[in-house]
Order: C-alpha cells, then structure tokens, then sequence
C-alpha cells in the first residue's frame, strides 16, 4: 500500500487471493501486532544517531582501508544477523528465502562476513530449508524473496542519508518480499534527511509496526 500510495499514483494493488495465499511470518506477528492486522512490514529502529562509519568495514588491505567511500554500521548489522537466526531457527513454512538489502557495498561485506563467521547459524542452515541471499538494492531489482531484510545504514547528526534519497532505491528495498519485511534503521537520521522515509516511520508508528 505504501509504495503504491508513494510511487503509483494509487494504481499498484496486490490481488486479494495472492494476499491470502501469503500470510505475514510469525517471527513479525511475535515482534510487535500493529493496530493493521494483515500488515507485513515491521520497522526495527536502531537508534544512536552516530553509528554510521565510512570505509571498508573489512579492510583487505592498506589502500582499501583509506580507498573506499561506502558506509556501514556495526550495530545494524548486528541486528540483521539477529533477525536472520530467528528467522531460521522459527522453521516458518512461509520463510524459504530471506534477502539483505543494503544500498551500501560496505554492509553488504559486514553482514556476508558476520552470517559466515556464526557457528550457530551455519548448524541451524543445515537442517533448514532456507536460503538466505545478501545484495546491494541495485543488485535486487526483478528479484524477490519470502522475507526480505533491508539495512538502510546512514545514522548521523548530519540527517545526511546520501543514496536513500533516491526513491528508486526505496521503492526496490520495500517491493521484493513475497511474505514480510523489516527495515533496520536510525529512522530520526532517515525521516531527517527525506519524505519519503519520514512518511514510512510516521505510517509504522501509526500502526503500531515500529519496534525499537
């Protein structure tokens, strides 16, 4: 309804049988139930106001350590992980596919780097039917997934939040779940720095799907 409403002029309408076919998880039912029952969006926001960084968050050497502009944030992602252990380990029928989105190369690296290194998590995938996917948002378009997870990063007192100005970018990250997504984000830099994204946090607030 959001992008329909923020993007299409209204015209985008998911079919009702499609709708019943694909509850919301119950990992999002558990988080927090929004006054909009069928909803299937959860807002995680981590707040801090300064838990952006810039650079390689895996320096493989000197010149990547100084040469990259991308950011990260250690504590977002640190919540995408979280979120993706429970995911898997709730043994969801709904969830089959999960998807990270990030529009930062750099957090990309993190979170690949942190799902690889926990032990537990690659025990739990061996006796779960799920396969987790994680890409920049220009690397997801005509792409989808069961649940997706999309780590919007820019967290400072600057409201500066760079790439997510664009609503094509926004527009992929909230369009390619097929059952449920969560948005991780500092949503007083987000609805700061833009509309859009201030029309997002004041929707999930609204409705009760804010959670943090």
């Amino acid at each position: 309804a959001f992008p329909s409403a923020m993007f299409y002029d209204g015209l985008l309408v998911s079919p009702a049988p499609l709708r019943l076919e694909r509850p919301i998880p119950r990992l999002l039912g558990n988080l927090t139930t929004c006054t909009e029952t069928s909803s299937s969006v959860r807002l995680v926001h981590v707040g801090g106001g300064s838990n952006e960084r810039q650079g390689s968050s895996i320096p493989v050497g000197p010149s990547d350590s100084q040469g990259s502009t991308s950011f990260w944030n250690e504590e977002a992602a640190a919540q995408v992980v979280s979120l993706v252990k429970e995911l898997v380990f709730s043994n969801d029928p709904l969830v089959r596919s999960i998807g990270v989105i990030s529009p930062y190369s750099a957090q990309v690296q993190l979170i690949k780097s942190k799902l690889a290194s926990d032990v537990s998590l690659r025990d739990g995938l061996r006796n779960a039917q799920v396969s987790i996917e994680v890409k920049s948002v220009d690397g997801y378009q005509g792409r989808e997934r069961d649940v997706i997870i999309f780590s919007a990063v820019r967290s400072n007192k600057r409201n500066s939040i760079g790439f997510l100005q664009d609503t094509r970018r926004m527009n992929v990250a909230l369009t390619r779940a097929r059952s449920g997504v969560l948005v991780i984000g500092d949503f007083d830099t987000l609805s700061a720095g833009n509309f859009y994204w201030d029309a997002l946090r004041t929707w999930a607030i609204d409705s009760g799907c804010m959670i943090g």
